[in-house]
């Protein structure tokens, strides 16, 4: 699956609608059901997460028989946000790896600066 890369107007948005999505869910009567959502074409955020692929546009069926575009929220866009968290965890687990690289070289450094002087001190 591909990454995909959100600004924070896209990320706000994206996750309004998650928000949204998961307290309409949370009823009774919608328990474990996805939300369409209308399409706004004029909506540039909307457009934007669209082309992203955070979410996807699907035609919707109306009762009296005509078809309207709604938009529903992909699995990259769900999966975002752990994927987010993720990438945050290592490289906060590579800044402690640097740190820890650092602070032994600069350890071994004085203690190589230290084994010099005294063998200069006793010769």
């Amino acid at each position: 699956m591909a990454q995909i890369h959100l600004n924070i107007q896209q990320e706000m948005e994206l996750i309004r609608l998650i928000e949204f999505e998961r307290a309409k869910s949370a009823t009774a009567e919608g328990r474990g059901r996805r939300c369409a959502f209308p399409y706004r074409p004029d909506n540039q955020l909307q457009g934007e997460l669209v082309s992203l692929g955070a979410l996807a546009l699907m035609p919707q069926t109306a009762p009296d028989g005509t078809t309207e575009p709604v938009v529903t929220i992909t699995s990259a866009g769900y999966s975002f946000f752990t994927e987010k968290a993720r990438r945050e965890r290592e490289l906060r687990r590579q800044q402690r790896r640097d740190y820890l690289l650092v602070l032994i070289s600069g350890a071994f450094a004085m203690l190589c600066t230290v084994i010099g002087f005294l063998i200069g001190r006793m010769a």
